[in-house]
Order: C-alpha cells, then sequence, then structure tokens
C-alpha cells in the first residue's frame, strides 16, 4: 500500500479504494437484485460502510495524519471515508449497469 500512498497521494489512494469497494459492492447485489427486484435492499449502505471499514483498515492508510497525530483515530476516520466514499461515488457515477 505503501507504494500507492506514494504514488498518488493519501486522498487518491482513499478514492481508489472507495472506488474499489463500490464496484465490489455492484458485484455482490447487482445479481441479487436482478434476481429478486421486490426486495428493498436499504441495508446496501451499511454493507458498503463495512466492507470499506475493512478495506480501510487493513491497507493501513492514514489520510488525515497531517491533522490527527494519533494514528488510530485517523486510520478509523480513512476507513470510514473510504466507506461512506464508496456511496458517494455511486452517487456521483449512478447505477450503470441497470
Amino acid at each position: 500500500m505503501d507504494e500507492l500512498v506514494v504514488v498518488f497521494g493519501p486522498f487518491a489512494a482513499a478514492l481508489f479504494l472507495a472506488v474499489a469497494n463500490s464496484k465490489i459492492i455492484d458485484y455482490i447485489f447487482r445479481p441479487i437484485k436482478k434476481k429478486f427486484p421486490e426486495v428493498d435492499f436499504w441495508f446496501i449502505i451499511y454493507v458498503a460502510l463495512l466492507t470499506g471499514g475493512i478495506i480501510g483498515w487493513i491497507s493501513e492508510l492514514n489520510m488525515y495524519a497531517p491533522y490527527i497525530p494519533n494514528e488510530v483515530v485517523g486510520r478509523v476516520l480513512t476507513a470510514i471515508t473510504i466507506g461512506g466514499g464508496s456511496s458517494l461515488v455511486h452517487e456521483i457515477f449512478g447505477d450503470s449497469g441497470k
């Protein structure tokens, strides 16, 4: 992950991980949505937050390091940003697979 941060910077690396998380959620839930169109998938945002949090924590990325001296708090906030960012990415670029 250090190479990714050096090349792109921490914000761009977090954005990249948010896009990857968004695609993972899409690939998991798009077939399920097609199979069961009547089901309300209101919980997908929470699944995206959870998977983004896991991706962010495993990557050890801390995009808030210059602003928050506590590393654990910075990593937790970055993980939340990645999880929530995937929802934002999905809203901006829309559902291209409808």
